[in-house]
């Protein structure tokens, strides 16, 4: 049984897993085992199979995905949606350098393929190992306790401070909340119907 955690990225993970160490298999001190993996079968980098283990997926609404990642700089969009991580389409980021927020907005078209990736997840029928998915929003109501509990890890959750987002979509202008809607406001509505944390 391997414990892994999977995430879009922008979801302050790091912070969970400098507090798990090594009681999950992804991320820092493990050889740059790349936590950010979409692909429902093994991790494109190493051979790591996904069957009989339980992941745990977090995301954060699409809305501060979008804002967190432009606040990044326009490098990120490229590295960080490459094959190699989200599977997003980075092409689209590289012919597009020096892309403005309310210029991506403006495309209609959803770069990151960002409800993909998780209904990759969610969906998938030959899902081979526990699956625990939780909203970014979980960790502010709950913490790491859903976490440790699915893996039956011993470690405190008091360890865990949750840290509000900086990429707040609601503390945007109204010309970017309305942009947002406009492009992602359909999987927002997918998001916000979403339970805050389940186990499949």
């Amino acid at each position: 049984m391997i414990n892994l955690m999977i995430t879009q990225g922008c979801t302050g993970t790091y912070s969970i897993i400098d507090i798990l160490g090594d009681h999950f298999n992804f991320g820092r001190g493990h050889g740059n085992i790349n936590h950010h993996c979409r692909n429902p079968n093994r991790d494109p980098d190493r051979d790591i199979s996904f069957d009989g283990s339980k992941l745990v997926y977090i995301f954060c609404n699409p809305y501060d995905y979008v804002i967190s990642s432009f606040n990044r700089g326009e490098r990120f969009n490229v590295a960080h949606n490459g094959a190699d991580q989200c599977d997003g389409d980075y092409e689209y980021f590289e012919n597009n350098i020096g892309q403005t927020l309310v210029e991506y907005l403006k495309d209609p078209y959803d770069a990151y393929k960002y409800r993909e990736h998780a209904e990759g997840y969610l969906n998938n029928l030959d899902r081979k190992y526990n699956l625990l998915f939780m909203k970014y929003e979980a960790l502010s109501e709950y913490g790491i306790r859903p976490l440790i509990d699915f893996w039956g890890v011993d470690i405190n959750p008091e360890l865990y401070t949750f840290k509000k987002r900086k990429s707040d979509w609601t503390q945007q202008s109204e010309e970017i909340k309305e942009l947002l809607k406009s492009k992602y406001g359909d999987v927002m509505d997918w998001y916000q119907n979403l339970p805050l944390v389940q186990e499949l």
